[in-house]
């Protein structure tokens, strides 16, 4: 199993963001495209001219609202420039449509960029029924928050076939147990607004422990952690347990995807992340 890191621009710098990729072996770096500011497949591109052995790109973009013609371009250029270690996480986005109209228009998105650029494609998946309608297409997926036993059900679609299972790891880290679990609190009840995620989260069996963060939050957080969704000041023998537990599960790539509190300077965050990756 790989261990690789998804780092937000709105928690990482981009010069933060190269200065962590120069320095520290990870073999896939994702941008989650989340700011109105950084462009994740420009920063993705950076990251690779600094780190010659590893694997980055966005994770990910809503690839049904891009101009087509024009990311294929970018696609071109860099993977000629970086010997085709660029790659690409896409996802459906918000979904103003009918929910097969969106996939059939993605799917042809996808078709049509590796048809003319070849470039690997990770498509971000909630739930088995997307993962089977692209496998065909994708090299892969990548999951978010997901369990120990959603990464098993989803990863099925994939036995037997030459394609990458890729979990987001959300850990939050703080100066104290209670900073570190504020933002937690704040990311999972964000995700749980959205419908989609609320069914995912139901379906999982930890949307009470979600909607209990409040009342019930030491119990609520211990059972989130042991069933794999998040965790909070890990170390690094927990996310290797944690890493261990979803390679039996299926997944080839544990993305850790770390949050820190802002008195977390970047020495600090720099500090733990070399640590983990050791």
């Amino acid at each position: 199993m790989s261990l690789g890191l998804a780092l937000r621009p709105e928690v990482f710098k981009p010069l933060e963001i190269l200065k962590i990729a120069e320095n520290i072996y990870s073999e896939y770096f994702f941008i989650p495209d989340v700011s109105n500011e950084i462009d994740p497949i420009q920063l993705s591109f950076s990251i690779l001219l600094k780190n010659k052995e590893t694997m980055a790109g966005p994770g990910v973009i809503r690839i049904n609202e891009m101009q087509l013609n024009e990311l294929i371009r970018q696609i071109k250029t860099i993977n000629e420039l970086v010997e085709n270690r660029f790659f690409l996480g896409v996802g459906l986005g918000s979904v103003k449509e009918d929910v097969s109209q969106a996939i059939s228009s993605m799917r042809e998105k996808i078709l049509k960029i590796v048809q003319e650029t070849g470039v690997k494609i990770f498509v971000a998946t909630l739930r088995e029924g997307l993962a089977k309608k692209v496998k065909d297409i994708s090299d892969g997926i990548i999951l978010n928050f997901s369990t120990f036993e959603h990464a098993k059900r989803v990863s099925s679609v994939f036995k037997y076939e030459n394609k990458k299972v890729i979990s987001y790891f959300k850990i939050f880290i703080g100066q104290t147990q209670d900073a570190a679990i504020h933002m937690a609190i704040n990311e999972l009840q964000k995700y749980a607004s959205f419908p989609q995620y609320y069914e995912l989260f139901k379906k999982e069996g930890v949307i009470e422990d979600i909607l209990a963060l409040y009342s019930k939050r030491e119990e609520a957080i211990r059972n989130l952690q042991a069933k794999g969704v998040i965790a909070i000041n890990p170390s690094p023998d927990f996310i290797k347990n944690v890493s261990d537990v979803f390679y039996k599960n299926g997944v080839d790539v544990l993305a850790l995807y770390p949050y820190f509190s802002p008195t977390y300077n970047y020495d600090k965050r720099f500090a733990f992340l070399k640590e983990v990756f050791l």
